[in-house]
């Protein structure tokens, strides 16, 4: 009896409460989120929506451009201390760019997304690493290894990033190049290319 006044009771609140009316709520309640982490960054452009929440490290060291959208659960971390290491990271996120949900990108070097570039979800864009592929790091625990950047990130404009992409340190991705989805890129990818696979590699280029 209990559970049918429950059901009963949400399909009522169905009425009233309608999904269009949340979703008129949330985008209002990112807007206000925006405007109040905004001033946490080194500079932001004009009609930036992030969503909540936004894991944000050394926001001062970020700059985004207008009309970016960031995803919710995005990691954005500019790591300016690790352990007893130093560094100046520099992330810049260009104009008109989409981040998807849940994705992490980190940076001890620097990361540049130019202009309209677009990202699915849980996208990872990582220039650097816990330590090199060497047998005396690789016999202390990984996070007590020193971060190591092999470069900085670049991608051009226009570039489509499919889901769960992974790119890693030292990478170029050229002008209006699309990366498949499930990609790991460890090499540059040159302009108006389709790369794709674990590593990525170029399947066709115009």
């Amino acid at each position: 009896m209990v559970d049918l006044i429950l059901q009963y009771m949400s399909v009522l609140w169905s009425y009233i409460y309608t999904y269009q009316k949340s979703c008129r709520i949330k985008r209002k309640m990112n807007a206000l989120y925006t405007i109040w982490i905004s001033r946490n960054f080194q500079s932001i452009g004009k009609n930036v929506l992030i969503e909540c929440p936004l894991n944000l490290i050394g926001g001062e060291y970020i700059s985004i451009g207008g009309r970016t959208h960031i995803g919710s659960r995005t990691i954005l971390a500019a790591h300016q201390k690790f352990l007893n290491q130093t560094f100046i990271p520099q992330v810049k996120i260009g104009d008109n760019v989409n981040i998807g949900d849940d994705s992490n990108i980190s940076c001890i070097n620097k990361i540049v997304i130019k202009d309209g570039v677009r990202m699915g979800r849980k996208v990872m864009i990582n220039d650097n690493s816990h330590g090199k592929f060497e047998k005396e790091e690789l016999n202390i625990q990984p996070n007590l290894r020193p971060l190591f950047s092999k470069g900085e990130v670049i991608i051009e404009e226009n570039v489509w990033i499919g889901e769960m992409v992974c790119i890693l340190s030292g990478v170029h991705i050229g002008k209006g190049a699309i990366i498949a989805a499930g990609s790991v890129v460890t090499r540059d990818v040159p302009p108006y290319s389709i790369a794709g696979g674990v590593p990525a590699k170029v399947i066709k280029t115009l």
